[in-house]
């Protein structure tokens, strides 16, 4: 009797740790929109989606999202597809995704994510990597100046000053609420800089108008000295020292893994930046300011300028 009785006993636990492990396997279901795009805008798009099935535990649906489409439209989908999450890639409708998150948590990618509270991953890299790479190609640096609005990027920067002391460099933020006082920033900026030893991180913040201003960054940077480093590829291939910049399949695992966080914690808040990067570096402009990478340092970047002919 009573062996029969441990036998049954044996048998609930066995069962219950069986429903308890499947219950720690079970699939979060995610629906992922993106906003009707070009063929080279979708291909990316895409490409986040794939990286997404690489967190594992998921079961997705996505969708582009046209402007024939109305919130309600979209909401059925999701209900439809019983989405414990949305993923939202790019800028869509805010009626959209405001519809959605009443109902469950959003989280935005493949955006800069310029609000201290939207849930998601930025397009804006890492900062402790970027200043691992920084203490890499040129470790006499002693100083990082950045401009950006607190309103925008004060999640970045705040993540900054940490990562800043870790690397034993000193960030130096100067918080500007337009346009014309980013500039303003700038010029003080380029007054106090010493050659060699200070550097400026060009974020993806708005409040900077890199259209106007990184002409005039990269002359000045050239002439005196200054590391020049960016969240833009492109920004390199124009003469900045390096870059780092999302792996799109990267980020859309980090994406997935942050839904899933989000449905166990639906308050959680704010963006993260992205992690899986990729990187850019400038030889000419290496060779200039004496940064002397060996070939495995220079081997480690995904892209080098400027780039040899075919």
């Amino acid at each position: 009797m009573f062996h029969a009785r441990r036998l049954a006993i044996s048998a609930v636990l066995a069962l219950s740790l069986v429903s308890l492990a499947c219950a720690a396997r079970a699939e979060t279901r995610i629906s992922v929109l993106y906003p009707e795009s070009s063929a080279a805008v979708l291909g990316l798009y895409q490409t986040i989606v794939g990286g997404m099935a690489l967190a594992g535990d998921v079961r997705l649906q996505s969708r582009s999202v046209s402007e024939r489409d109305t919130p309600d439209d979209i909401k059925a989908w999701a209900d439809a597809n019983h989405s414990q999450a949305t993923i939202a890639l790019g800028n869509l409708s805010p009626a959209v995704t405001d519809s959605l998150a009443a109902a469950m948590p959003v989280i935005h990618g493949a955006s800069a994510l310029n609000d201290n509270d939207q849930p998601g991953v930025s397009l804006a890299s890492s900062p402790a990597q970027m200043f691992s790479r920084l203490r890499l190609v040129r470790p006499e640096v002693e100083r990082v100046f950045v401009v950006y609005k607190p309103q925008s990027t004060g999640w970045l920067i705040g993540a900054a000053r940490s990562a800043a002391r870790q690397h034993g460099l000193e960030l130096v933020a100067s918080a500007s609420e337009d346009v014309q006082q980013a500039s303003a920033a700038f010029a003080r900026i380029l007054q106090q800089t010493r050659p060699g030893k200070d550097a400026i991180w060009l974020t993806l913040d708005p409040v900077v108008p890199l259209n106007q201003l990184l002409p005039i960054l990269l002359r000045e940077s050239w002439n005196r000295h200054l590391v020049l480093f960016s969240n833009n590829p492109m920004d390199v291939a124009r003469g900045a020292l390096f870059a780092l910049y999302p792996d799109y399949a990267a980020m859309g695992r980090q994406l997935a893994e942050r839904a899933k966080r989000q449905v166990a914690r639906p308050s959680l808040n704010g963006p993260e930046a992205s992690e899986g990067l990729k990187s850019a570096f400038n030889t000419r402009t290496a060779s200039h300011l004496g940064v002397v990478l060996n070939d495995t340092q220079l081997q480690a970047f995904d892209r080098v300028f400027p780039e040899m002919p075919q």
